[in-house]
């Protein structure tokens, strides 16, 4: 499914530069991401990057646009599986990603495993982490295993073996029973740790492996280097295990908000959040896209047309790692298949949401309210005049930031009426100074936003 893109663009366009007093940065402080070195996991952004879609020139391509991705505020780059695709009932002209061939070598549409090494060394040059897609539930229909060492592999129910897991045709179910899968499979991991000195993975579809076997390759590889580790999944036991998880259940709120006004359901999406307290010590990753959103169901556009503006800045200050998905800086509004070339178009680029991610992502490294994990900042809602208003602060110790949102399709003035920030803040995206308690109320334009900073 597509959507219009030019339609969406000049919309976003229109209620950026009505409110552009609040809601852009052409008059704020230009902000210099390259210079600011992250405090620690807890304030970092991640970037997910496709490559084949990325760049026509690969692992070179992805190089070449370093300075840029740091220039965005970016810490961590995920990217998507770099292994061989299995050609045995792949999807698409070119395969899903996620049928790994080999779990040792590179995709060749992608470059060596030399022209790999260079990416990683001019990251970390730049000072930013390369995280690997680990996929350890399956592998492609003619990974070498299934010649040499059948039984790697699950019995179906029906007793047979190898088979596809329900609406996964092109891969194969792997046997977590089997200690030497695991050994090998652990191997493998150990290696591009100790060959390409990666920084982390993002483990896929965490939940349908045993968690003691996560437990054992971390154990295994912690000695070689402390990574980084994301699940793909939202089982608090897991968390025993990673260091981020995937928020689910707030994308699927944000999802059903949608176009809408309701704010009482982003509140709930919030709360949510952190039930568990195993979460009290771990992270969680927001986002509004990512490949699997974007290929499957629609774009950030499509599912929430004008709102994306003001949801955007929600979820970079609600709480702990918020994803950048390649192409959702620059306002693409495009949807891109996983199977087959489909490229990023990076031209014509909307500065709007490019300076705003730039924003919000130096927010995020410099500010210690708006830190993940256990030293994460409080959260308290701040009830306003209006109800399709949401207003919230982020406090740790005399550090605070004041978010102000405008769900409305018209422009409101708000008042606070109680509990309300108190001091002199600053305005993030045009550097006005601001007291509160502030009797003249707030003006902010249909979509619009405002981020003050203590």
């Amino acid at each position: 499914m597509r959507t219009n893109r030019l339609f969406f663009l000049s919309l976003v366009l229109l209620l950026s530069f009505g409110s552009c007093d609040r809601s852009s940065n052409t008059k704020g402080q230009e902000r210099n991401n390259s210079a600011v070195s992250p405090i620690s996991n807890d304030n970092k952004t991640i970037y997910e990057l496709n490559v084949r879609n990325y760049s026509s020139k690969g692992f070179k391509g992805v190089e070449a646009d370093l300075q840029r991705i740091k220039d965005l505020g970016i810490d961590v780059i995920w990217l998507m599986p770099i292994h061989p695709i299995g050609e045995v009932n792949r999807n698409g002209s070119l395969g899903s990603p996620y049928a790994i061939k080999d779990y040792t070598d590179v995709n060749p549409e992608f470059g060596t495993k030399a022209d790999f090494k260079d990416l990683v060394d001019a990251a970390h040059k730049l000072g930013m982490e390369i995280m690997l897609d680990w996929v350890a539930n399956h592998t492609a229909w003619d990974h070498p295993w299934t010649q040499s060492n059948i039984d790697y592999y699950s019995y179906s129910s029906t007793g047979e073996r190898p088979y596809s897991p329900e609406g996964w045709l092109d891969v194969i179910e792997l046997n977590f029973d089997n200690q030497a899968m695991r050994k090998e499979m652990i191997d493998a991991m150990k290696y591009w740790v100790t060959e390409f000195d990666i920084d982390g993975y993002r483990c896929d579809a965490v939940v349908f492996t045993p968690v003691d076997f996560w437990a054992e390759a971390r154990a295994a590889i912690d000695p070689i280097k402390k990574l980084f580790w994301l699940a793909e999944g939202d089982k608090p036991e897991y968390m025993s295990v990673f260091d981020y998880d995937y928020a689910w259940d707030f994308s699927h709120k944000i999802t059903e908000f949608g176009t809408g006004s309701d704010i009482e359901l982003l509140k709930t999406a919030v709360q949510g959040v952190y039930d568990n307290p195993v979460y009290k010590d771990k992270g969680r990753m927001l986002y509004l896209t990512n490949h699997d959103v974007n290929s499957h169901e629609s774009t950030e556009f499509t599912r929430f047309g004008a709102n994306v503006l003001p949801l955007s800045v929600f979820y970079f200050t609600i709480y702990d790692m918020p994803l950048i998905y390649n192409g959702q800086e620059i306002g693409m509004n495009k949807m891109m298949g996983l199977f087959d070339y489909d490229p990023v178009v990076w031209e014509p680029a909307n500065k709007i949401f490019l300076n705003l991610f730039k924003d919000l992502t130096y927010l995020r490294r410099t500010h210690p309210a708006l830190e993940a994990g256990k030293n994460r900042g409080a959260i308290k809602f701040i009830q306003s005049s209006d109800p399709k208003v949401l207003s919230y602060t982020r406090t740790k110790g005399d550090k605070q930031v004041f978010v102000v949102l405008n769900f409305g399709a018209v422009a409101s003035k708000v008042y606070f009426p109680e509990g309300g920030p108190s001091g002199e803040f600053k305005e993030l995206f045009t550097g006005e100074k601001i007291s509160f308690p502030n009797s003249q109320g707030l003006t902010l334009m249909e979509k619009g936003y405002s981020v003050f900073v203590k």
